[in-house]
């Protein structure tokens, strides 16, 4: 099993990179968050590795902090929670807000998540409240960003889980009262409009 990988990152986009080691490419799922904190192509980059084995096939999922591995560990613990919605968990929050959030019962927060119902949310917040970190310091910070902020804003989203129409609507609301400076930027005021909705 994988749990570290260190090598160069040689494609990164919103939802999967893939990072060059002993002359193979590893495609690894990654959050937004860990987007947020990832070096320029061509550079050094090492990440947590959460090794998913199915009968049909074999993922890795990457997080720039051991913080964010042990929740997504967790959010996969409960049952009608899969490696796909624990990371479109994980995406628009740090692990400390998401931790706060099971912690103080907040199902809203939760039911915003594409996959999560209020059952499924009641669920997460049963099994795992008081059993998580707040470390409010392994926020990811955003780097340097690209053009074409409205497709790929839609893309990502659309790669996360939410449905097209919801996602058009989401990024207009926001291209129609802020003018983002990079794509990070884009994306973290996509998800306060998600998160205020």
């Amino acid at each position: 099993m994988i749990g570290f990988l260190e090598g160069i990152l040689f494609r990164k986009e919103v939802g999967r990179i893939i990072v060059l080691t002993g002359g193979v490419g590893y495609q690894v799922a990654i959050s937004f968050q860990t987007y947020c904190s990832l070096p320029q192509t061509g550079e050094p980059v090492s990440l947590e590795i959460y090794h998913h084995v199915k009968e049909d096939r074999s993922e890795l999922y990457g997080f720039s902090f051991i913080r964010g591995k042990e929740l997504f560990e967790k959010l996969i613990s409960v049952s009608g929670i899969g490696p796909k919605t624990a990371l479109g968990v994980l995406s628009p929050h740090p692990a400390g807000e998401v931790a706060a959030a099971i912690d103080s019962e907040d199902i809203s927060f939760l039911t915003r998540i594409p996959g999560i119902g209020k059952k499924t949310a009641q669920r997460v917040i049963l099994e795992l409240k008081g059993k998580l970190a707040h470390d409010e310091s392994e926020i990811a910070e955003a780097s340097a960003g690209v053009p074409g902020f409205r497709d790929d804003a839609l893309s990502a989203l659309v790669n996360l889980g939410y449905k097209k129409s919801q996602a058009e609507k989401v990024v207009d609301a926001v291209l129609l009262v802020s003018q983002p400076e990079d794509f990070e930027d884009m994306m973290k005021k996509v998800f306060d409009q998600i998160g205020g909705g």
